[in-house]
C-alpha cells in the first residue's frame, strides 16, 4: 500500500468519522470481500500497482456484480457501456463482460494505468475514473495547482477520491481508527476455465454436480441460461468445487476434472437452447408453433411482456423442441446423459420410475441410451426446459434530465410508463421537471 492518504484533509476525516461510526458497514462487506477481494488483490499486485486499487470496487459497487447506477453503469468496476466497450467488454442480449470478476477487472486495471500514463498522479487518474478525463484536465487547467483537492470537481468526484483514501487509511491500520474489520482470508476462492463449446446452464450444472443458482452466483455475466460461442466461454467456480465424489488435492486438479466432464459429453447434448432471430413479418404465435411451444411459454421463456417484436430480436428456444412433437401439457422432454438410470433421473426430477415407465413405455429396467429422449413430468405441471437467471431488481434513484419523458425512461431502464407512474404516485399527464427524482426498480439481468 502505496498512496498518501491525506488524513489531514477535512474530506478525508469525514469519511473516517462516518467508517468509524457505522460498523455495520464492514459486516454487511464481509462475504463479497471474501469471494472477490483476493482475486482482485492479486490481479493489482501482478502488475506493480497500488494495492488500495483493490479497494476501489468497495467504493465503486459495495462489491456486488449486479450494482447498478442511474447512469447506466453496471458491475463491481461500474463501467458505463462506451468505456465498457473501448477496453474490450462484451455486452450482447445474453452476456455483460461488466459483471464478469475476472474480465472486468481486467479493463478496470488497463484504464486505470491508462489514467495514470495521462496525469501521472493517483488521486487524479482515480478523480478522472469517475468525472472522466476531459472533465479532469479541464479541471486542471483552470486551477494553479495539480493537487486533487484544490481542484473544482463535481461533488461526487470531491467525496469519491478521499472515500477510498478513507477505507484504505483505515484497512492500512485498522487500529489506529478503532475499527474491527471482518477476517479476510488470502485465499483466491475462484476457479477460471474456458468451456470447450457452446454449454446450457442446466447441462453443465448436472454435470459439475452444482444446482444452477450456483452457477449464476459465480457467473453473474450471464443474462440467458446457456453460454455461446458468440460470446464468452469462461466458467468461473468456487474453488472447493470437487465434483461428484470426487478426492481433489488442489484446485488444478478441479479444473482437470471440470474439463474432463465437459469435454466427455457429445456436441449434441451440450446445449438445450437455440437462438431465432426475428425477421420481417415474425410474430410470437408463428415463432412459437414452428418450435413447439405455446405463446404463452415463449413470452415466459424471453422475458416478453408483450407480443410485439422488433426485427432482429434474438429469442431463446428449446433445442429439443426443433423438428420434434412439442411435450404433453405438464411434462419436458429430456435427453439421456453419460450415467444415467430412471432411478437417478426419477429422483433429479423429482417423479418417480414408475410415472417414467408409464409415461414412455418401457421396462423398469431398461438400459438407456445416451441420447435417447424421455418424456418427464414436471413438478408444477409446467413446461421446463433449464432455469432462467435468477431476478436481480434493483433501486435506482434517478434524477429527471432535460428532455425527457416517461416514455424515455422507461424505454431506457426496460419498464413500463404505468411502473414508474405506480412507483412514484405521479399524474402521468404532467411533465417532468428537470431535476424532479424518481424512484425506479430495475431488471439488472436484462438490463
Amino acid at each position: 500500500m502505496t498512496l498518501d492518504y491525506r488524513t489531514d484533509e477535512k474530506r478525508v476525516k469525514q469519511e473516517i468519522r462516518w467508517l468509524q461510526r457505522h460498523p455495520e458497514y464492514w459486516n454487511r462487506l464481509a462475504p463479497r470481500m471474501q469471494r472477490y477481494l483476493p482475486y482482485i488483490l492479486e490481479e493489482v499486485e501482478a502488475r506493480d500497482l497500488p494495492t488500495e486499487l483493490a479497494l476501489l470496487p468497495v467504493i465503486e459497487s459495495a462489491l456486488d456484480p449486479y450494482a447498478f447506477s442511474s447512469y447506466g453503469a453496471s458491475g463491481l468496476w461500474q463501467f458505463m457501456q462506451p468505456t465498457a466497450k473501448q477496453y474490450g467488454l462484451t455486452i450482447t442480449q445474453g452476456y455483460d463482460a461488466r459483471r464478469d470478476v475476472v474480465a472486468s477487472t481486467a479493463a478496470a486495471l488497463d484504464f486505470l494505468q491508462d489514467l495514470h500514463r495521462r496525469f501521472d498522479d493517483w488521486p487524479l487518474a482515480l478523480a478522472a475514473y469517475n468525472a472522466g478525463g476531459g472533465r479532469v484536465a479541464s479541471a486542471l487547467r483552470k486551477s494553479r495547482s495539480e493537487d486533487f483537492f484544490k481542484l473544482r470537481l463535481p461533488r461526487e468526484t470531491r467525496s469519491y477520491v478521499p472515500r477510498l483514501l478513507a477505507v484504505s487509511a483505515i484497512v492500512a491500520d485498522p487500529a489506529q481508527y478503532g475499527v474491527d474489520l471482518p477476517a479476510i482470508d488470502n485465499l483466491d476462492p475462484l476457479i477460471v476455465l474456458e468451456l470447450p463449446g457452446a454449454f446450457d446452464v442446466g447441462v453443465v450444472a448436472q454435470l459439475l454436480a452444482l444446482e444452477s443458482t450456483q452457477i449464476y452466483e459465480f457467473n453473474p455475466a450471464l443474462k440467458r441460461p446457456r453460454w455461446s460461442t458468440e460470446e464468452s466461454l469462461q466458467l468461473i467456480l468456487p474453488r472447493n468445487w470437487e465434483g461428484p465424489g470426487d478426492n481433489l488435492p488442489d484446485a488444478r486438479d478441479a479444473v482437470t476434472a471440470a474439463l474432463a466432464r465437459l469435454n466427455e459429453l457429445p456436441e449434441d447434448q451440450r446445449v438445450a437452447w437455440r437462438t431465432v432471430i426475428v425477421q420481417s413479418g415474425d410474430t410470437v404465435s408463428e415463432i412459437a408453433q414452428a418450435n413447439g411451444l405455446s405463446s404463452r411459454a415463449l413470452r415466459t421463456l424471453n422475458n416478453l411482456r408483450s407480443d410485439v417484436l422488433q426485427i432482429g430480436q434474438r429469442l431463446q428456444v428449446p433445442a429439443s423442441a426443433v423438428n420434434s412433437r412439442p411435450a404433453t401439457p405438464g411434462t419436458f422432454r429430456y435427453t439421456v446423459r453419460p450415467g444415467d438410470s430412471l432411478w437417478r433421473i426419477a429422483k433429479q426430477q423429482d417423479t418417480t420410475v414408475s410415472k417414467l415407465v408409464a409415461l414412455n413405455k418401457i421396462g423398469p429396467n431398461e438400459l438407456l441410451r445416451v441420447g435417447q429422449v424421455l418424456t418427464v413430468p414436471s413438478a408444477n405441471g409446467a413446461v421446463v426446459y433449464a432455469d432462467a437467471p435468477p431476478n436481480k431488481i434493483r433501486k435506482i434513484q434517478y434524477r429527471v434530465r432535460r428532455g425527457d419523458s416517461l416514455s424515455r425512461i422507461a424505454q431506457r431502464f426496460k419498464v413500463s410508463v404505468g411502473d414508474i407512474v405506480r412507483w412514484n404516485d405521479l399524474q402521468p399527464k404532467r411533465y417532468l421537471q428537470p431535476g424532479q427524482g424518481l424512484t425506479l426498480y430495475v431488471d439488472v439481468i436484462g438490463g
